[in-house]
């Protein structure tokens, strides 16, 4: 079985569980803050992922780390996790988790790229018409300044991208001069 299916099973497992106890959120707020942890260090990574570190070695830092930080819930699920072997899938968990509570909750997380900061009215108004054209929930908005995009912005969310970005055009132009058959016809 596929890592990526492992996570997700393991995840709709643990979001069954902390609804079932009245403590979604609670859990929830926890993954951010290990998605947080994970996505700053590389060495925490490569020791779950690490077949030449044995179980309670894992377990033993996994306890410094964490134990009284998070859910009992969660600091279970996670113990569980490696005694069964299954650790190097936790961070794709992690990831599969708030996934799954973004589309339990109806939170559709949105990006927004552009190269200097938005005015905060207009991204408002950007995220309510989109919110109405798509029929979207509740929003998670993300903005990244990107210098590279020179001027525009790209909006992404689920598995769709708006790139009204100069660089995009640029592009455009780009394809359009590299595509010589215009000279062809009339020399």
């Amino acid at each position: 079985m596929g890592s990526h299916r492992i996570a997700s099973r393991y995840a709709k497992s643990l979001l069954q569980l902390a609804e079932e106890k009245g403590k979604l959120d609670e859990v929830f707020a926890d993954m951010k803050s290990i998605d947080g942890i994970f996505e700053n260090s590389r060495d925490l990574k490569l020791m779950f992922k690490s077949p030449i570190i044995p179980a309670d070695k894992k377990l033993t830092i996994v306890k410094k780390i964490f134990e009284g930080k998070i859910s009992e819930i969660l600091f279970r699920f996670l113990t569980l996790m490696i005694k069964k072997g299954r650790e190097s899938a936790f961070h794709e968990m992690v990831e599969s988790f708030i996934v799954q509570y973004n589309e339990k909750r109806n939170i559709t997380p949105v990006t927004i790229t552009s190269a200097i900061k938005l005015d905060s009215g207009l991204v408002q108004s950007m995220l309510a018409s989109l919110k109405t054209k798509e029929k979207l929930g509740e929003i998670q908005l993300k903005e990244v300044i990107d210098e590279s995009i020179i001027g525009g912005f790209v909006l992404q969310y689920g598995d769709k991208m708006i790139d009204s970005s100069v660089l995009k055009n640029l592009r455009g132009f780009r394809n359009i001069v590299d595509d010589d058959s215009y000279i062809k016809k009339y020399s």
